[in-house]
């Protein structure tokens, strides 16, 4: 992670994709107001622990300086508020036109706000799992999310806003019975209907006034946290197959 963002400087572009395995714990500092933490699991979780979206956030996020662009996706469980970006775009469907789409952003009640320009694309809301799909194109098992994102990235010529590919990729899903909600968190707020769709063109100048974690209320951590599957090691260590998404992109 602190790979990714050392020695990033103004008008560098990143981009960080994780498909694999999430969980939540409990919060232990009253900030989430779900009194949950989202956690991302690496192969030697075991030994080494989850990765909480309060470490993410403060080792990829916080660093970045203002005119640094990082686009991320998230395709595992729980992965809603996987940066913990302090913004969640709302969007209503408007049937009629995808960019006439009314939308408005919810700042977190306990925001953490940083300098950079970052956008998140998750698999699914924090209470939500994350389901598998298979690629038709490369004929290959991943991540539902991954999946119909790079059909969507491939159906949207350059141009797309972000409802159009929001939608894209909701829709897809959808046609395949996931039941799972892709959401847009942010460290900046923007327009969506007019910000083109890009992973490595534009960048948010800064408009947050105060840097860093800002707690305005306290929460109790949660009590009841869903267990980790015990077959949960098998399946990161068994050889599954990921799909090739820089490859893909970036060719």
């Amino acid at each position: 992670l602190q790979w990714l963002v050392s020695g990033s400087r103004k008008g560098d572009v990143l981009f960080f994709h994780f498909s694999g395995h999430g969980a939540q714990v409990p919060d232990a500092t009253g900030q989430e107001a779900d009194g949950l933490n989202e956690t991302i699991l690496p192969l030697d979780y075991q030994k080494a622990g989850m990765i909480s979206d309060d470490t993410i956030w403060g080792s990829m996020v916080y660093p970045l300086a203002e005119g640094v662009r990082l686009t991320a996706l998230m395709d595992c469980c729980h992965s809603g508020t996987g940066l913990d970006l302090p913004f969640e775009c709302q969007l209503k469907r408007n049937l009629s036109s995808v960019n006439n789409t009314d939308y408005q952003w919810v700042e977190d009640i306990n925001p953490a706000h940083s300098r950079g320009d970052v956008v998140l694309l998750s698999g699914c809301e924090d209470a939500q799992t994350s389901a598998d799909a298979f690629d038709r194109h490369r004929k290959e098992a991943g991540g539902a999310m991954t999946t119909a994102f790079i059909d969507a990235y491939r159906a949207h010529p350059a141009g797309s806003t972000y409802p159009e590919i929001l939608n894209s990729i909701s829709e897809q899903l959808r046609r395949k019975n996931f039941a799972q909600r892709p959401q847009l968190t942010t460290s900046q707020r923007f327009d969506v209907r007019r910000r083109i769709f890009s992973l490595v063109e534009g960048i948010e100048p800064n408009g947050n006034a105060q840097i860093g974690r800002l707690k305005r209320r306290h929460f109790k951590p949660a009590k009841n946290v869903t267990a980790i599957d015990p077959r949960l090691n098998e399946l990161l260590f068994g050889g599954a197959l990921a799909i090739g998404l820089a490859s893909i992109l970036f060719d």
